[in-house]
């Protein structure tokens, strides 16, 4: 869903306006968006999904929001236009190691799960709403520099352990067909710590996350309403920042129990600050830290 997790994109240009969507057109609009994709849409960016609505309709000749509507949700002929019209819609905007408090925290669990337990055979972790692929791949960098911090330790190669593998999920197409070629801008390189700048390989300002981080993640297309058949499970890490709060309430305590039951006893669970304030689970427990919202699982 993209800017790690989905938000009506766009700005107004003339040669996308049409008609102003009317109320009841827009009443139909969110309704429909937030039934197929669980995106709350605020009045105020009525704008915005006007613009991303008329860039649609022009390319396909539609005159109406609502003949435009009625094809998109049409079985047999809307499914493709459905995607590119999320495709359209949602921000494709993130960067690596967007939160840095967040990746420190992770950064000192995995050293004390690694070490309470050497013997793991592998550290799985999943990025929900992973947009463009730069959380997932930061992911992957930092787990890789844990376990050979935990190896340059080990007494001797029997020792060695664990492997690891990232999973990326989105519902755009299009910010995934981005993550999976792992290349970007220079610029992404802002908030990305001076020991992992070694991870990308340099070429006419644009960099590249290097064969041996990238070979460690993978992506799917996955809707968050549909976590109930994701076949995800026994995750040591779940990382999902900035995607709940385009949900409502009720919808991001639904996700995260669904997240919850697919993590190991152990594992933590890693949301974006103030995404949620009032949610519990029986088998977790929220982690005492201001500057993090995280959740371990002590209990299965």
């Amino acid at each position: 869903m993209s800017d790690n997790s989905g938000v009506i994109a766009g700005s107004i240009h003339p040669k996308f306006l049409l008609n102003k969507l009317s109320d009841e057109d827009y009443e139909q609009w969110q309704k429909l968006i937030e039934n197929r994709t669980g995106l709350q849409l605020a009045d105020h960016l009525r704008s915005y999904l006007q613009t991303g609505l008329n860039r649609r309709m022009q390319k396909l000749n539609f005159d109406s929001y609502q003949k435009y509507l009625e094809f998109v949700t049409d079985d047999a002929l809307g499914v493709k236009e459905w995607s590119k019209l999320v495709d359209s819609l949602t921000v494709q905007e993130t960067q690596f190691f967007r939160h840095p408090a967040s990746y420190h925290y992770l950064e000192q669990f995995l050293n004390h799960y690694i070490e309470d337990k050497p013997d793991r055979h592998s550290i799985e972790i999943w990025s929900v709403g992973c947009s463009s692929g730069e959380e997932s791949y930061s992911l992957a960098m930092l787990t890789e520099w844990v376990i050979d911090h935990f190896n340059s330790k080990a007494e001797s190669k029997a020792q060695r352990k664990p492997s690891y593998g990232v999973i990326g999920t989105d519902i755009s197409l299009s910010a995934l067909a981005k993550a999976k070629k792992a290349t970007y801008g220079d610029r992404k390189l802002d908030l990305v710590p001076d020991s992992f700048h070694n991870n990308f390989e340099h070429k006419d300002k644009q960099i590249r996350v290097v064969k041996r981080i990238s070979d460690r993640v993978c992506f799917a297309r996955v809707n968050i309403l549909d976590l109930d058949r994701v076949p995800i499970r026994d995750m040591d890490v779940i990382f999902c920042q900035n995607l709940l709060i385009y949900l409502r309430k009720w919808r991001r305590r639904e996700v995260l129990n669904h997240l919850a039951e697919r993590l190991k006893v152990g594992g933590v669970i890693v949301l974006g600050l103030g995404e949620v304030t009032d949610w519990t689970h029986p088998h977790l427990r929220q982690v005492n830290s201001r500057e993090v919202l995280a959740f371990e699982r002590y209990r299965a």
